[in-house]
C-alpha cells in the first residue's frame, strides 16, 4: 500500500483496509474487524487454514476454497453453519468494506481533492484502470487539460485514449518490474 511505502495517497474509491458503519460513519482498520470475526466464528477461522487451494473445499473446511484471485467460494450447504458478523461498536449498526461500490458517489471533500491534485500536478500515469467511471476520467483530463504529462499503463481499451498521448498496453505485472529494474523505461519515439 502506498501509504505504508511513505506516500500520501488519495484513496479515490476508498480502501478494503479499513471497514465503516453505513449507520454512523465509524471507521476503523480490517484488521480489527477480521479479529471480530474469528472471534465470534472459531469454527470458521479454523476451517479458513483448511482451506483446499483451487480445489473443491473439503468437509474441514466447510466447502471453501480459495480462487487464484484471492476471493473465496464457499458451498452453499455450508452456510446453514451459524455465521455471526460484527456489528459497529459504536451504534450497533452494519459494517462494510470502507469503498465506493458501484452506484454509490465519491465522497464531494474528497472528490474536490482530488481534483485539485490532478489540476496542479506535473505528471499523472493510469495504472491498470480503464478509466470507465467519470469519478476515476475526470482526473486523467483535468491533468492533461491543466498540461501535466499523461500517460496509461493498461491492457485494453480506455475511456481517455483520445487524450492521453501515451499509452502502453502491457499488464502492469509485467511492465511496473522491468521499470522498478531499469529505473525508466524506454519508450520509442513516434513519428
Amino acid at each position: 500500500v502506498a501509504s505504508r511505502a511513505g506516500s500520501n495517497p488519495v484513496e479515490l474509491h476508498g480502501t478494503v483496509y479499513s471497514v465503516i458503519c453505513i449507520d454512523c460513519g465509524f471507521s476503523f482498520p480490517r484488521n480489527l474487524f477480521q479479529d471480530q470475526v474469528k472471534a465470534l466464528n472459531p469454527k470458521w477461522a479454523e476451517a479458513i487454514e483448511c482451506l483446499d487451494y483451487g480445489n473443491p473445499g473439503s468437509q474441514k473446511s466447510f466447502g471453501m476454497k480459495q480462487r487464484p484471485d484471492g476471493d473465496i467460494e464457499i458451498d452453499e450447504k455450508f452456510w446453514e453453519e451459524e455465521f455471526h458478523i460484527p456489528t459497529c461498536p459504536k451504534c450497533n449498526g452494519v459494517l462494510k468494506p470502507d469503498v465506493i461500490f458501484f452506484g454509490d458517489n465519491v465522497p464531494k471533500d474528497r472528490a474536490e481533492k482530488t481534483i485539485q491534485s490532478a489540476k496542479e500536478c506535473d505528471a499523472f500515469l493510469v495504472l491498470g484502470s480503464s478509466l470507465m467511471t467519470m469519478s476515476a476520467y475526470r482526473l486523467v483530463r483535468a491533468a492533461h487539460e491543466a498540461g501535466a504529462a499523461t500517460a496509461i499503463v493498461n491492457v485494453g481499451v480506455t475511456r481517455a485514449d483520445d487524450i492521453v498521448p501515451l499509452k502502453i498496453n502491457a499488464r502492469l505485472g509485467e511492465i511496473l518490474p522491468r521499470v522498478l529494474d531499469m529505473g525508466s523505461l524506454g519508450v520509442p519515439a513516434i513519428g
